[in-house]
């Protein structure tokens, strides 16, 4: 923090504190308060939010706020956007206007982009970014497949993190909280040279976690996260610069702390109180109705009745490499992204103390990328964004399930020597993803007042898989009682064409319309996840067309800013994927383009400046969704049924953020009181709309008080969900088991922040 930012940037460090949609500013010496500028990419080059003729939503300030710990807080700051952790791998489940995604496999494809730096990342696993060292945080709503690329049909959250300022300084931040919360996080800026600078930067962060396991006296959900790195840049010449990044993140946070939904139909209850034995399914040698929600004492919001801990040891290293080059007016950007993970987790999806059913699997992904555009201008009245892309990425699954093949068939009836842990079962497939793409988009101001935005974006994709039926093992030895099945060569590929049209109307200085129509498509592929490799099938990709019409506006002498889209998207050959159980009783997930939906909407943002010291924001969200048709075979009885009465996932009809900062200069410094409420309607989890699947309306409570003083020091007490509001978000494995994880309760801390 610089000298003179108290007295300088009062209002400034105000919104800090609050989390606005667009921060805001004192002029010199106070003569007059207005919005400051935000500027923003969202078009692939920097440009005034309130010129884009897009849907977006800019978080700066509010990064600052102590209550914004990750990437799903965002969400008490965007209008129809939600975000959840994915049970499983700890992963982002974002729904943007309706359309969303909570699947762990690498096979699939999120259908709303998380980009970092420029690099697209290609797995929900690892997108939930903590926020440390981020500079803005840009959410782009609906289809964003000319620029951004295939499966951002949803729309894009454009992460940017702060560059080397090649100059000495730096920021540490220090916090604790409940449930054994501890962070410390940091970073560096030094001069290499005179045109270059190196920005070193790492964080470590520990908890206990917020679930109690009285069985094993043990507390889960911890986290347990280390991240290094390091960023080199350099301006070789006064056209030409370089930045390379690279970091490690070893992440051992719990994947979950899963509480016992299990129904009296599921196989985890019925083996807890007597098995089936009509159908040859022992009684597990556990306490009676352990496997059942119902008959389960140590299983509710705050405890877990789980044998063990859902454990996970992730490495990921993430390499950046970035270059710009200016040549007259036009400058050229070259992104070279690599990313490799590496995941060993144990998940216990019984969620219950009748040991039914865990599961070891170890995972590896990697991604590389290429992109390189020009930006410039034709003439005085065309600008051109141009580039090209190129994308490649591969996994290998290797997972392995243990007890429930014992009720399953393989017990004393076969052999005395097969007990509950004896036996288990191998799956394994691994795959491939390579697409390039050219792309462009022209901006022609047609008059003053009158622009047209023409792009497009053709992509060329090939996806492949290798995989085999599971293998079924005695494991004492290891040796197959059924053997791997044959291996299986999948490939396919596709050729899409992604166009974008805008008109932007100028009304005043201050004023703007505009008008859009944007398509996208999400890949289509192999869901690699599956026993039934010989019946397997590629799915087809999914479509998105998406027509707006919006305004954004300042009035009040820039003090009020108001922006407003309303949207219609018709969403066709949606890739539904359905839990099916074979005959056998073995469960897998099948991606079906079996649906066709219409989402139609409203987004309104306002953001004042009332006083010196008092500044407001107010969001509003509006979704109306339904299946437009939808027959299938959802259960795999092969009888196709009508499902378009089903509700959407992930899908609350109403949204609303409001906020505040109140900010009181002292003698030493400046005391803020910052406050924001996120509300949002009901919603669905579970594909079949099972009732345990809705998630009730609820409001999250945050607020923070900060101290501000000597320049370079901030010290906060702040507090999350303050009204203790409690959701559990339930997944169904039928008929094996259902477990769900619920929400961290009210929870304080406090943070110290040094700026030098």
């Amino acid at each position: 923090m610089k000298n003179g930012y108290l007295s300088k940037n009062v209002l400034a460090c105000c919104v800090a504190a609050a989390g606005f949609s667009t921060p805001l500013v004192s002029i010199a010496q106070r003569e007059s308060l207005a919005l400051e500028e935000i500027v923003v990419t969202a078009r692939k080059r920097s440009e005034d939010l309130q010129d884009v003729p897009v849907s977006v939503t800019a978080l700066t300030s509010q990064l600052g706020l102590t209550t914004v710990r990750d990437l799903s807080d965002a969400q008490a700051f965007v209008p129809n956007l939600l975000i959840d952790t994915t049970p499983g791998n700890q992963g982002a489940s974002i729904s943007i206007r309706g359309i969303s995604f909570q699947e762990t496999d690498k096979s699939l494809d999120p259908p709303n982009g998380v980009i970092l730096d420029g690099v697209y990342l290609g797995i929900t696993a690892g997108a939930m970014l903590n926020n440390f060292d981020i500079e803005r945080i840009e959410v782009l709503r609906g289809p964003q497949g000319t620029l951004f690329g295939k499966n951002t049909i949803g729309g894009a959250i454009n992460v940017i993190r702060t560059a080397p300022t090649k100059e000495l300084g730096g920021k540490v931040r220090v916090a604790a909280g409940d449930f054994g919360l501890q962070e410390v996080q940091g970073l560096m800026n030094m001069p290499l040279t005179e045109n270059g600078g190196v920005k070193v930067f790492g964080s470590k962060i520990e908890s206990d976690g917020y679930i109690d396991n009285d069985l094993i006296n043990e507390e889960l959900g911890g986290a347990d996260y280390e991240h290094l790195g390091a960023t080199v840049a350099f301006d070789l010449t006064e056209d030409f610069d370089i930045a390379l990044t690279y970091e490690h993140i070893a992440d051992n946070t719990d994947v979950g702390a899963w509480a016992n939904f299990n129904k009296f139909s599921d196989f985890t209850c019925l083996t807890s109180i007597g098995g089936v034995p009509d159908a040859g399914i022992p009684a597990a040698n556990t306490t009676f109705g352990s496997g059942c929600q119902e008959l389960d004492p140590n299983s509710d919001e705050d405890h877990s009745s789980v044998n063990a801990p859902n454990t996970a040891n992730n490495d990921v290293d993430n390499a950046n490499l970035t270059m710009n080059w200016k040549m007259g007016g036009w400058q050229t950007t070259a992104i070279t992204g690599y990313l490799e993970r590496d995941e060993d987790i144990r998940l216990e999806y019984d969620a219950s103390n009748n040991e039914f059913l865990y599961v070891l699997s170890q995972n590896k992904y990697e991604q590389f990328s290429q992109e390189i555009r020009t930006n410039g201008d034709l003439t005085d009245d065309i600008n051109l964004t141009t580039g090209l892309y190129y994308w490649d990425s591969s996994y290998k699954q290797f997972q392995e399930s243990f007890d429930m093949w014992y009720y399953f068939g393989f017990n004393e009836t076969m052999d005395p020597a097969f007990v509950p842990g004896a036996i288990s079962q191998d799956l394994k497939g691994e795959g491939d993803n390579e697409a390039y793409a050219v792309f462009a988009t022209v901006d022609w101001s047609l008059t003053e007042r009158l622009s047209l935005d023409l792009g497009g974006r053709f992509t060329w994709e090939e996806k492949t898989l290798t995989g085999q039926s599971g293998a079924y093992l005695y494991k004492p030895g290891g040796i197959p009682i059924v053997p791997q099945g044959p291996t299986r060569n999948l490939k396919d590929d596709w050729t899409e064409f992604s166009p974008r049209a805008a008109l932007q109307y100028t009304l005043s200085d201050d004023a703007m319309v505009f008008g859009s129509y944007s398509n996208g498509f999400k890949s289509g592929g192999f869901f690699a996840r599956t026993q039934d490799i010989d019946g397997l099938q590629s799915y087809d990709p999914e479509y998105v067309d998406t027509y707006e019409i919006g305004i954004k506006s300042q009035f009040w002498d820039s003090r009020v800013r108001l922006n407003a889209t309303a949207f219609y998207t018709d969403y066709s050959d949606k890739q539904e994927d359905v839990i099916q159980a074979d005959d056998t009783g073995a469960v897998g997930t099948v991606v079906l383009n079996a649906s066709d939906v219409e989402i139609s909407g409203l987004e309104i943002e306002l953001t004042a400046l009332l006083t010196e010291k008092l500044s407001t924001f107010a969001n509003f969200g509006y979704i109306d969704s339904e299946y437009s048709s939808f027959d299938a075979d959802l259960v795999g009885d092969g009888v196709v049924t009508d499902n378009s009465d089903l509700k959407l996932r992930n899908t609350p009809e109403y949204t609303v953020q409001l906020g505040g900062t109140w900010v009181q200069p002292v003698s030493f410094g400046e005391v803020s009181a910052n406050y924001n409420y996120y509300w949002r309607d009901e919603y669905q989890t579970i594909f079949q709309n099972d009732p345990l699947g809705e998630v009730d309306a609820a409001g999250f409570h945050n607020a923070s008080i900060d101290l501000a003083f000597m320049d370079h020091y901030r010290v906060s007490i702040f507090g999350r969900n303050l009204s203790d509001e409690r959701y559990a978000r339930v997944i169904l494995i039928p008929p094996v088991s259902t477990f769900g994880q619920w929400n961290e309760p009210r929870n304080y801390g406090v943070e110290f922040v040094m700026e030098f």
